[in-house]
């Protein structure tokens, strides 16, 4: 048997709602994030994955803000494609972006046939957002590949939670810095984004994918997936060093040969967080619009616990970085292979 991994700690966020969209267009989805901005609604999640001309966007906010999100998208975009007014976003931390931890997750869920909405990854965490009635069965399968410093059985863990409707909890910040501050930006370079579609139920079988790259010894830089604008499926986005690009692109084919494999070559992964990203609204908005404006196309995006990591065109970094300069107070760029 494999031994436990030993991770830190395991948070729930309850009581939210999950809204997913697949939509096209000129402005999507600066523009929607903007709307959510003015309605001074904080995201406590979000993903995005650009798909051709398309994006597939999921975000997580507080019960009872989705009905004005809907509005805002029905009557600008046109069909919503899923709504869960009942979801809970399960956390565990950290995962020191080694493949290993997300294809343990992803196996732990496989086994005990628990389908996850999404997945989004920061530079400390893998978030999964789930039906909240599928929470204890989801905590209760981490601890056979998991041990946490905290908790010794799921029962410990169970405890802890007794009195507390939520482990950690988004709020409005009641202030707006005119630049949101950023403890510093990391940008890895020579990265590749791989996007892979397959069916929505089968998306917990790219683990034993996840586990081959830990073999490689590769570093996890992004972790994403959306929904698909081809019906019933999921695009699970991530990025991995260019150097591995072949031996990677036999290892997912090999694994998983009905999938539809897609890649781009020469990409930046760039991820920061900030003293008051995880407690004010417009951090998501203000980094779109900068990069919109720039003409930079951002190809995924992940924001999860306060972090937000993007992927840019390796040629487009120049703009990308002056576009997040000129709306974020950046101290220090710490580039890394």
């Amino acid at each position: 048997m494999t031994a436990q991994a030993a991770l830190g700690g395991l948070k729930i966020l309850k009581n939210v709602a999950r809204i997913s969209i697949v939509s096209e267009g000129k402005g999507f989805p600066s523009d929607l994030f903007r709307r959510i901005a003015e309605e001074r609604i904080n995201l406590s999640y979000a993903t995005l994955v650009a798909e051709g001309g398309s994006w597939g966007l999921n975000i997580v906010v507080e019960a009872g803000k989705e009905e004005k999100i809907c509005r805002l998208i029905a009557e600008s975009y046109g069909k919503i494609f899923t709504v869960d007014s009942k979801s809970a976003v399960l956390s565990i931390y950290p995962h020191r972006r080694n493949p290993e931890i997300s294809a343990r997750l992803f196996e732990a869920f496989e086994r005990q046939s628990l389908e996850p909405d999404a997945v989004a990854s920061s530079p400390s965490t893998i978030s999964v957002v789930l039906k909240q009635d599928l929470i204890e069965s989801a905590s209760h399968a981490l601890f056979e590949p998991f041990t946490f410093n905290a908790y010794q059985t799921p029962d410990d863990w169970k405890l802890a939670q007794e009195g507390k409707d939520q482990l950690y909890k988004e709020v409005v910040a009641s202030y707006q810095e005119k630049k949101p501050k950023v403890y510093a930006l990391e940008v890895y370079e020579g990265h590749h984004l791989v996007r892979i579609k397959l069916n929505r139920a089968k998306i917990t079988h790219v683990g034993a994918s996840f586990r081959s790259f830990a073999r490689l010894s590769v570093h996890l830089t992004f972790l994403s997936t959306s929904p698909s604008r081809e019906q019933g499926k999921e695009i699970v986005a991530f990025s991995l060093p260019a150097a591995q690009s072949e031996t990677y692109g036999r290892v997912v084919r090999r694994i998983a040969q009905e999938i539809d494999f897609q890649e781009t070559p020469s990409a930046i992964v760039f991820s920061m967080n900030g003293p008051h990203f995880g407690d004010r609204y417009g951090i998501v908005s203000e980094l779109c619009e900068s990069l919109e404006s720039r003409k930079v196309d951002l190809l995924a995006l992940s924001c999860a616990i306060a972090s937000l990591t993007g992927v840019v065109p390796r040629h487009q970094y120049d703009s990308a970085l002056e576009a997040i300069r000129e709306r974020f107070e950046v101290p220090s760029v710490i580039k890394r292979e």
